[in-house]
């Protein structure tokens, strides 16, 4: 696989082709702006070339080199393992145009069983040797970055294999694109065509045209007086249905409003007795809870004197020693309650249901007692209640 360096006689013979090619053939838009892409991209490169000409002095060296491999057509003649590289050198002036430079030859032997291309370290070794004049490198045996070097040189020549496929790539796109008089004959054979295409079906549109209209002028009086009596008993017979449909929806929108009124009414009143209910069985059952609290209470406290009296007895104990010993036991109960102790709750914070504001006044007057001993109970137990002193029974 042979890989080739673009130059300004190159570029030449490019543009001059593309100039015969535009006379003889007729390019599609993509095509054509693909190759101005390239063309551009070259002379580019050739301005950037003349600049670094210009800042080492004018010499520059441009090396073509062909290297034959196993899979080329001239290295079927040869041994595969022998591949001779011959380069010169070449060097541009500022005007851009290409003058002869001082005779540069180097001789490269390919031994391996592979492709040039698919040797890192060949293509490398004659990479270096592309270098403009007053710039050495050293052999890639003593270079420091070698690897990193040998990496750039291969994508370097990958790319210019690539860059030339894509050159061959269009040019035979260019040779199967059609001429511009085959083109000219085509379209003008489908100009013609479609404007005979196009009477045609005029001609076939005026016909049928005509001919719906004489199959409607003979039967359209009689069908027009029929399709009105029709039409005009079927729109007094449809208002007449709209209005017993409108009055009926009217009665049945009513009696569902009423309904839904007077059942709302009889819910929120239940709710109401409930909520009451509620409240006169929590007094109740937090009077009876209190009562037998206080006297748990006092009966613990009886029960404890006792026992204290009992062991000060038994044990024969001083007053100020049993003292003492009750403080660091109060204390540490204390810090035993806080740990234990959990969230009280209140009836005000029980999730309990609203009364509604459209109940009767008289209803708010029914069992006023009730209502108020329930009050009671909250104010005189300040809202709170410890956990688990009561469980409400359906």
């Amino acid at each position: 696989m042979a890989s080739k360096r673009s130059n300004p006689r190159d570029s030449d013979r490019v543009r001059t082709r593309t100039g015969g090619a535009n006379a003889e053939r007729f390019r599609t838009e993509d095509v054509s702006e693909a190759l101005t892409e390239v063309l551009r991209e070259e002379t580019r490169l050739m301005q950037a070339s003349n600049q670094e000409a210009k800042d080492l002095e004018g010499e520059k060296s441009v090396a073509r080199v062909t290297s034959s491999s196993p899979t080329s057509s001239e290295g079927r003649d040869r041994s595969p393992k022998q591949a001779n590289t011959n380069a010169s050198d070449h060097r541009l002036g500022v005007s851009g145009e290409a003058a002869v430079a001082k005779p540069f030859h180097c001789q490269f032997v390919h031994s391996k069983d592979c492709p040039i291309t698919e040797d890192p370290d060949s293509v490398a070794h004659l990479v270096r040797h592309f270098k403009p004049a007053g710039c050495p490198l050293p052999s890639l045996r003593n270079m420091t970055e070698r690897e990193a070097y040998v990496k750039m040189v291969v994508a370097h020549a990958k790319a210019m294999e690539d860059n030339n496929e894509f050159a061959a790539t269009l040019e035979k796109r260019m040779q199967d694109v059609p001429r511009s008089d085959e083109l000219y004959e085509i379209n003008k054979v489908v100009r013609d065509l479609k404007h005979g295409l196009n009477m045609a079906q005029d001609r076939e549109r005026a016909n049928a045209t005509q001919l719906a209209a004489a199959e409607k002028l003979g039967n359209q009086a009689a069908s027009l007086e029929a399709r009105l009596r029709v039409v005009s008993n079927e729109r007094k017979l449809a208002l007449e249905q709209v209005s017993f449909f409108e009055a009926k929806v009217e009665s049945s929108a009513n009696k569902f409003s009423d309904d839904l009124r007077r059942a709302t009414y009889d819910a929120k009143k239940a709710l109401a007795h409930s909520y009451l209910d509620v409240l006169v069985s929590l007094k109740e059952k937090w009077e009876k809870k209190k009562a037998a609290t206080d006297c748990e209470a006092r009966l613990r406290e009886v029960m404890a004197n006792i026992d204290l009296f009992k062991e000060i007895m038994n044990n024969n104990l001083l007053a100020s020693d049993e003292l003492l010993r009750l403080q660091t036991k109060e204390v540490e109960l204390r810090s035993e309650l806080e740990l234990m102790a959990v969230l009280d709750f209140s009836v005000g914070k029980l999730d309990l249901p609203q009364i509604s504001e459209d109940l009767p006044e008289d209803f708010f007057a029914r069992d006023s007692s009730a209502a108020n001993g329930a009050d009671d109970v909250t104010k005189r137990s300040g809202g709170q209640f410890e956990d688990g002193e009561f469980g409400i029974e359906e």
